[in-house]
């Protein structure tokens, strides 16, 4: 039904493109990304009276540092700095992603969360056809390539089955969306630029393996430069797989791949200054280290192995196969899928953001064990039994989806902050924004905090889970300086050690200056029960 495999390199590298194959890929990207974004529309079609929605959903606190980030740029500077945190920050952090968000938002004038979004609809797009173009290298058929496509975009795990078991130890397809193409569409554009730059990376240096080319060595090179830049930790997968796939090729040709190893070298050395470039950071900034040994660790493996389900067990099985006929030119795709089930669990903190690009090569040794287990099977046979695999893999995205749009509408996600927030909490941001400067600390209620420094661009004494040092105590002091029951004199100490110059009193945990706060707070923007109070011992 499918051919697999030209006679002729170079024949297939000549053919011009498919513009009806490029017009059938380009139809299916944007219909996953539209698929992805009904979320975002929803909470904006349901947004109540007197509410703003915040547009973002399940990552809802990475967002909002993406977004800190984006906003600084737009305010005219090249690099940012961490808001999340009144801690002394050293890092000027520059990161070409950003920075392109955040100059468009500043020609432009569109709001940061629009820019955000239209990124992520832009590189989901980008993504999927990078790996269509990356295929080409391994799928001579349109068909093929096709199917390869819909699974890419759709495909997850066996999680619906599972779905009271999550985070951290659930199946990935329901919390992780690093793991999974989808929910990657759905969620960051980050992510989808880190996996452009990771299969063009592989795609190059698969051509200078195969060609000797030097060229092709330098453009790998760039694009682990940038990767290296974007999203850091991704370098050290497409490196572990790369040199793992090199001594394969040793072994396969039994010989030392001399020139391959030289050309790969080249590469390396041209992506060094990036990785230097965030070694530098870690070095000189106890903020930024903090955050980079943040844990992230990797759930059990059975949660990968369940997150995959259908695509990974027809991958073990298009991996077996090709193996047994000694298909060659399938050796790079199943080193990578073996790898990289490995590498979230290398010595590090950030252990399962590792993960992300795994589900390209298993959905390529998913589409070859489909095609070669049906090729001798009738035409509607073959796709009667690809269709009751797509659609067993697609319902964990349906519920990932699902999920967060029921959670939408109670005002909810899956972490503890809220989706919308008041005009008059956007108002108390607004006012904030023109009044002081970003060196004022503003100590707020947790979904405040978390936006006060992409909206208002000041920084906050806690914010981010990773962002913000030692977070969680911080996140109860905040707690224990709201509740009824909390002395003056305990509240009057914690404030102190906020070294905030604002605090922001919202209806739901108001300050009613009492005693010893009355003479060091003073209301300086109030409306409708949200008031900024200004500390004075702060000035």
């Amino acid at each position: 039904m499918f051919r697999f495999y030209s006679n002729s390199f170079s024949s297939e590298m000549n053919r011009g493109t498919d513009t009806i194959e490029l017009g059938w890929i380009v139809t299916c990207a944007f219909i996953a990304v539209t698929l992805a974004s009904l979320p975002y529309l929803w909470g904006l079609l349901i947004t109540p009276s007197g509410y703003v929605f915040l547009g973002l959903t399940h990552n809802i606190d990475d967002g909002a540092v993406y977004l800190s980030w984006i906003q600084q740029i737009a305010n005219g500077k090249l690099t940012y700095i961490n808001l999340f945190t009144n801690e002394p920050v050293v890092a000027n952090q520059f990161n070409v992603l950003f920075l392109l968000m955040g100059l468009v938002a500043r020609f432009t004038h569109i709001p940061t969360v629009w820019v955000y979004h239209i990124f992520r609809v832009l590189l989901g797009i980008a993504a999927i056809l990078s790996v269509w173009v990356f295929s080409k290298l391994f799928l001579t058929s349109p068909s093929a390539r096709r199917l390869l496509i819909l699974f890419l975009c759709f495909s997850s795990g066996v999680g619906w089955l599972f779905l009271d078991y999550g985070a951290p130890t659930g199946p990935v397809d329901n919390w992780q969306p690093e793991a999974i193409t989808f929910l990657s569409l759905y969620l960051n554009p980050l992510f989808l630029c880190g996996l452009i730059l990771m299969v063009f990376a592989l795609y190059f240096l698969l051509l200078a393996q195969r060609t000797g080319c030097l060229r092709y060595s330098f453009f790998a090179g760039l694009c682990l430069l940038v990767l290296g830049n974007v999203h850091t930790y991704d370098v050290l997968t497409i490196g572990a797989v790369w040199i793992v796939y090199l001594i394969v090729l040793c072994v396969i040709e039994r010989r030392f791949c001399f020139r391959t190893i030289m050309l790969s070298g080249l590469a390396a050395l041209i992506a060094l200054p990036s990785i230097a470039y965030q070694f530098h950071l870690y070095q000189i900034d106890e903020v930024f280290r903090a955050r980079a040994n943040s844990p992230a660790p990797s759930p059990p493996i059975w949660s990968y192995f369940a997150g995959y389900g259908l695509v990974l067990a027809l991958a073990v099985f298009g991996g077996a196969v090709s193996v047994r006929l000694r298909e060659s030119r399938n050796a790079l795709i199943l080193t990578w899928a073996i790898v990289g089930f490995a590498v979230p669990y290398l010595p590090i903190a950030q252990q399962r953001k590792l993960i992300m690009g795994l589900h390209i090569p298993l959905c390529l040794l998913c589409v070859y064990a489909l095609t070669r287990g049906m090729e001798r099977l009738p035409q509607f046979a073959s796709w009667a039994i690809t269709g009751i695999v797509l659609l067993f893999s697609v319902n964990s995205n349906f519920a990932f989806l699902t999920r967060d749009i029921v959670l939408l509408g109670r005002g909810q996600t899956v972490t503890h902050y809220v989706p919308y927030i008041t005009t008059d909490e956007i108002a108390a941001m607004r006012w904030l924004k023109l009044n002081g400067s970003w060196q004022d600390t503003v100590f707020a209620s947790p979904t405040f905090a978390l936006f006060t420094p992409a909206l208002s661009g000041h920084r906050v004494y806690y914010g981010h889970w990773s962002e913000t040092p030692d977070y969680a105590s911080k996140l109860r002091e905040w707690f224990i300086f709201v509740d009824e029951t909390t002395s003056e004199r305990l509240r009057l100490a914690i404030l102190k050690k906020t070294k905030a110059r604002y605090y922001v009193s919202e209806p739901f945990a108001n300050l009613e200056p009492q005693g010893c706060l009355s003479h060091i707070v003073c209301p300086v923007f109030k409306r409708d029960g949200v008031i900024v109070y200004e500390l004075k011992f702060a000035k």
